[in-house]
């Protein structure tokens, strides 16, 4: 049922993508590069990586707008098994990680709010799963609801600490400060390296498709929803950026936790860095919100094409996927107390390098069927998509090759659990559940 109207299908990808990123990672940032044109110029590279995949999604979206995004696109483009990997996949890093790594920065704004010792961080960030899956088991309108709401906050939120930063701002920040390069690391090690912190503040820009099933009019709205996210987010975040050098050097935002925390506290005290922190944890929690309403759509039709559990596919009479909602809400708990925020960001960028550039790919397989079928009507499309696709790709590559060298034993972890769920696949066939996979799909088409 298409209950959803543009404005939330908008403010989905807002909503998932201002959370810990903005507040948390500047610092990994400016730890990286130092310099504040290259740091404001990573900022704008990555709107414009995120506009790119955008377009993509918005064609991907408007030619299947189902519930599952690119677990569909999967699907149709390379046939189960790539369909099962990914679904798989992303339910446990994408969907759990993703999760996890919101929780785990809630859960240290929380700790700092409370004034508790920092061990207390991961547990309060799991209480804080738990929570967010509970409101969003209420149904997608109170889900929606709630993200829509919180969404509001958060922007409001940045955009009075920019105001207050452009107003009162003194920093003695050296606009022309150089690139200078670390011992031994080329300029495009620097730059891989300070990507990841960059794109997750972007990350879940592109949510709203998973819900293309739910959205009304999702030709129109989806790529309107997309494109203008991502505008309105590189706008929000290089702004953002600009205001925290206003009031904090290069190497202060390097030893800063939430940059936007202690841009507070220079200009108002105590008593705004306690503000701030307060604004931080609903802003974590927006995203957290944002993030499980949209993502576990992919579980959801994981399970009605029967490739995972048949509950996972079990709605609720709010048309709230329970079972899929408490699994992915028990995997990204599991991360929150074993993993921290930045562990937790390496696990989920090398898993989305993967299977996200298999999405992109699928574009490709598209537009190859289109030249010896014909293009299909209604569709948005991308301009150069296979160029675009292509290059989103190779970026994905290149952060993955970086992780592994940095990260070697979570990725070896990580490698080995997708390595396991592309097993898996064969004794779920051979249990003869993929033929109940099929039997689902023809159900539903005909």
């Amino acid at each position: 049922m298409r209950v959803l109207g543009p404005t939330t299908a908008y403010l989905v990808g807002l909503g998932v993508a201002i959370g810990s990123g903005i507040f948390r990672t500047p610092a990994l940032v400016a730890q990286e590069l130092g310099s504040p044109a290259w740091m404001l110029g990573a900022w704008a590279f990555g709107g414009l990586f995120v506009f790119l995949s955008g377009m993509v999604s918005a064609e991907l979206a408007t030619r299947f707008p189902e519930a599952g995004g690119e677990y569909v696109y999967l699907r149709e483009a390379y046939g189960e098994f790539v369909a099962f990997f990914f679904g798989w996949g992303y339910s446990v890093f994408i969907i759990g990680g993703g999760a996890a790594t919101i929780a785990a920065a809630a859960g240290e704004a929380a700790a700092e709010l409370l004034a508790v010792d920092p061990a207390w961080a991961k547990p309060l960030a799991a209480a804080s799963v738990v929570a967010v899956v509970g409101v969003n088991a209420l149904g997608v309108k109170a889900g929606a609801g709630l993200q829509n709401v919180l969404t509001a906050i958060k922007i409001l939120a940045l955009v009075g600490v920019v105001g207050a930063a452009l107003a009162l701002g003194e920093a003695s920040t050296d606009w022309g400060r150089p690139l200078v390069l670390p011992e031994g690391r080329s300029l495009v090690a620097v730059l891989v390296a300070a990507l990841p912190p960059v794109l997750w503040a972007y990350e879940g820009t592109t949510d709203a498709v998973k819900l293309a099933e739910e959205v009304e009019d999702p030709q129109r709205a989806l790529p309107r929803a997309l494109l203008g996210s991502a505008l309105t987010l590189t706008v929000l975040y290089v702004g953002a950026n600009v205001a925290y050098l206003l009031v904090l050097t290069p190497d202060q935002m390097a030893g800063s936790r939430f940059a936007a925390n202690d841009v507070m506290a220079t200009l108002f005290g105590e008593v705004g860095r306690r503000l701030m922190t307060a604004l931080s944890l609903v802003v974590f929690l927006g995203a957290l919100s944002a993030t499980v309403l949209a993502t576990v759509r992919v579980t959801f039709a994981l399970a009605r094409d029967g490739l995972t559990f048949p509950i996972m596919a079990r709605m609720s009479k709010h048309q709230a996927p329970v079972p899929a909602l408490v699994a992915v809400g028990g995997i990204a708990a599991l991360f929150t107390l074993a993993r921290g925020f930045q562990q937790i960001l390496n696990i989920y960028f090398l898993a989305a390098a993967i299977l996200f550039g298999l999405a992109y790919g699928s574009l490709i397989v598209f537009r190859r069927r289109d030249a010896v079928q014909g293009r299909v009507q209604g569709v948005f499309r991308c301009p150069a998509g296979p160029v675009v696709a292509t290059a989103l790709i190779l970026l994905q590559l290149a952060m993955a090759s970086l992780i592994v060298v940095h990260s070697p034993m979570d990725s070896l972890y990580t490698l080995l659990l997708l390595a396991a769920v592309a097993g898996l696949y064969v004794v779920w066939r051979r249990s003869g559940l993929g033929g109940a996979a099929a039997s689902a799909r023809r159900g539903r088409s005909a």
